[in-house]
C-alpha cells in the first residue's frame, strides 16, 4: 500500500464542513472521554489530521517529514466539493493515507474522521426516509371465498 500526504485543501474542505454542520448534523467526536465539536476548534481539528497524514507517510516511508507545515483555511461551501457523498469519498481517501501506523485507529484523527463521515451519511438523500429498523412485510390474510 502507498500513502501520500493530502493537500492543504483537502484537509481544509473536510474541517470547514464539519464546522459548518449545525443542529442535529454537528459534527462530534469522542476523545478522551468527552464528546468535542469540531466547529468548536476547527483550526486544531485541522492540524490534527494534517499532522496524523504526516505521521502515517513517515512510519510508511521511514521518513521525518515536519508536520507543522500545515496552515488551516477556511472554505467557502457551496459548491461540488461540499456534497454528502463527496465529503464521504474524502475521508475514505485521508483514510487510506492516514492508516499506517499501528495506532490509527486510536488516534483523535480516526474519531474526527469517524464523526465527519457519520454527520455526512445522515444527510445523504433519502436517508431520513429509509426504515430504522428491517422487518418481513406482513402476509395478508388469504381470503376464502364461502
Amino acid at each position: 500500500m502507498s500513502a501520500f500526504i493530502v493537500s492543504d485543501y483537502h484537509i481544509n474542505v473536510l474541517v470547514s464542513w464539519a464546522a459548518n454542520q449545525h443542529g442535529l448534523n454537528a459534527v462530534s467526536y469522542y476523545w478522551q472521554g468527552a464528546r468535542r465539536y469540531v466547529r468548536d476548534d476547527a483550526k486544531r481539528v485541522a492540524n490534527v489530521l494534517y499532522a496524523e497524514n504526516v505521521r502515517s507517510v513517515n512510519a510508511r516511508y521511514s521518513e521525518h517529514e515536519d508536520p507543522s507545515n500545515f496552515h488551516y483555511q477556511p472554505v467557502a461551501l457551496g459548491y461540488a466539493h461540499s456534497t454528502p457523498v463527496q465529503i464521504i469519498k474524502a475521508c475514505h481517501c485521508y483514510e487510506y493515507q492516514a492508516c499506517e501506523t499501528d495506532d490509527w485507529g486510536d488516534s483523535e484523527a480516526c474519531a474526527i474522521i469517524d464523526g465527519i463521515k457519520k454527520s455526512a451519511v445522515r444527510i445523504l438523500p433519502g436517508y431520513d426516509e429509509a426504515d430504522w429498523e428491517l422487518n418481513e412485510p406482513r402476509k395478508e390474510a388469504a381470503w376464502i371465498a364461502v
